[in-house]
């Protein structure tokens, strides 16, 4: 399942659990069985010739399970039909369960050729300092790929090398309200009108609540994942007019916002109007889509990613009707929400002994045919974004897309054309609690002052950047904090690859 991976300082700590070492060692075993069977990681070269010239075993990991028919089915088995001494076997694993298992395989040598880099938990840059990885760049032709014109120095290039490419749009939000469309029928509510306002949304919500069954509610509303309360607030703070967590006009943290205490103050006056699910503080994500497809909510804001994976597990419930509307926003002023450049999505790794097959594997993913069969995937929106009316994705899907093009600008990066900056995000240390942890709180009770909290947030996150930038200016990294401040920037517009140059 995709997650958005939108910049941000603020990151998740690693620790290792039993049930995450324990399929972390599972993975690391199939790995090792893999090499064993395929004559320990020969390259191209020394397997000698197959059809096509093309020959060795690739190992590929990746925690995109809505993709898996695609990935397994078309892709691997399409190269490996043109490509007969060709071998390629995928691992999908849970996001936090990948990260450990990467972990462990870098330490015993035993790394995939291809991955993602879910549940790594540290920029890419840091990564490929930490040689991570292998460029790409002499090995395949992604500069003249329809991809080529998304590809940013400091995000998919580093040094003047070329390590990896964007299969996703950074045209992305988790704060999309997804409805069962035959509950709001019986409610009364129109599943074509989006709700325009938070208060046009809260008394949809109640209506919701009020019409349907008595164990059915208006909203669910994840609260054992932070991450899930960190995306929702960040969007909903936006739609009230904050720039995000960073004003990039000026490079400052700007979480302690009037914006940002609104939007936990809306999340809890949806749950003073009891129309939450009461269960919404034990699941996760995965949990509530699970339990709004059984019919016990009415509405789900999550990322457009909910489909591919309904698809997979609840196609029942897009048979029996799925909607979507646009993101409400707190008064009838409409302010974007702000994305990021989308990073590399699969990288090759420093180990692969045939990187350059890897890397033509890797390549399949930027062509035309390719990203638009990702669209019917319905995960993520693929990074030709305008492909996604041309191809076989369900209608509704296809509506959420024409509302993130019409809702969402991407917004600066200050990787881009500073490459200190990445340094500085990796010597940051996580702060907390942080937004999502804030927002957890404050819903469950436990925090009444989240204002205060979120100040204080702020604060320690302008500190912590600035001890970071010393650190690495000491070591005779040139990154200050002017590197975060853009003075070109429009929020009602694309920041391009080009607007990095008048900066």
């Amino acid at each position: 399942m995709y997650q958005p991976r939108s910049w941000s300082p603020e990151r998740a700590g690693s620790a290792f659990s039993r049930r995450g070492f324990l399929g972390a060692a599972a993975a690391i075993g199939a790995a090792a069985g893999l090499s064993a069977c395929t004559g320990g990681g020969q390259s191209s070269e020394q397997a000698g010739g197959a059809a096509g010239g093309a020959t060795g075993s690739i190992a590929w990991w990746d925690q995109y399970r809505p993709l898996t028919k695609l990935f397994e089915d078309d892709i691997f088995a399409g190269y490996m039909k043109d490509h007969q001494g060709v071998k390629i076997t995928r691992r999908e694993m849970e996001g936090p369960d990948l990260g450990q298992a990467l972990q462990l395989a870098k330490r015993s040598n035993q790394l995939p050729d291809v991955t993602s880099t879910a549940g790594l938990d540290a920029a890419a840059a840091a990564l490929v300092d930490e040689q991570w990885f292998q460029p790409i760049g002499d090995l395949v032709d992604v500069e003249g790929s329809p991809v080529g014109d998304y590809l940013y120095d400091g995000v998919h290039r580093f040094d003047g090398k070329l390590y990896s490419f964007p299969v996703f749009t950074g045209r992305v939000h988790a704060c999309i309200p997804w409805s069962n469309t035959a509950q709001l029928k019986k409610a009364g509510v129109d599943p074509d009108e989006s709700p325009a306002t938070w208060d046009d949304f809260r008394a949809v919500a109640r209506t919701c609540t009020k019409k349907t069954a008595d164990d059915v509610y208006g909203v669910l509303l994840p609260g054992k994942d932070p991450t899930y309360f960190d995306s929702v607030v960040g969007a909903l703070a936006q739609t009230a007019g904050a720039p995000g967590g960073i004003d990039w006009s000026t490079g400052n943290y700007v979480y302690d916002s009037q914006q940002y205490g609104d939007a936990i103050e809306y999340l809890l006056s949806l749950q003073a109007d009891k129309v939450v699910h009461p269960s919404s503080p034990s699941m996760g994500p995965r949990d509530a889509r699970a339990r709004w497809a059984a019919g016990q909510g009415v509405i789900y804001p999550w990322g457009s990613w909910i489909i591919g994976g309904l698809m997979v597990e609840e196609p029942q419930s897009i048979e029996r009707g799925i909607g979507v509307w646009h993101i409400p926003t707190q008064e009838t002023t409409r302010h974007f929400i702000h994305g990021s450049p989308s990073g590399g999505t699969f990288w090759v790794t420093s180990s692969s002994k045939h990187a350059k097959l890897a890397a033509d594997v890797m390549l399949q993913l930027s062509s035309v045919d390719v990203q638009k069969k990702l669209a019917a995937t319905m995960d993520a929106p693929p990074v030709l974004l305008d492909l996604v009316s041309e191809s076989e994705a369900h209608p509704t899907y296809k509506k959420s897309v024409e509302y993130l093009q019409s809702d969402v600008r991407i917004g600066p990066d200050p990787t881009v054309g500073t490459p200190g900056v990445a340094e500085v995000l990796a010597t940051m240390r996580d702060i907390h609690p942080n937004v999502g942890e804030i927002t957890q709180a404050a819903m469950t009770g436990s925090e009444r002052n989240y204002r205060a909290k979120l100040r204080t947030f702020n604060q320690k996150m302008t500190a912590e950047r600035e001890r970071a930038i010393k650190q690495v200016q000491k070591s005779g990294t040139d990154v200050s904090e002017d590197a975060w401040a853009f003075g070109n920037w429009d929020p009602t517009r694309d920041y391009t690859p080009d607007s990095y140059q008048s900066k």
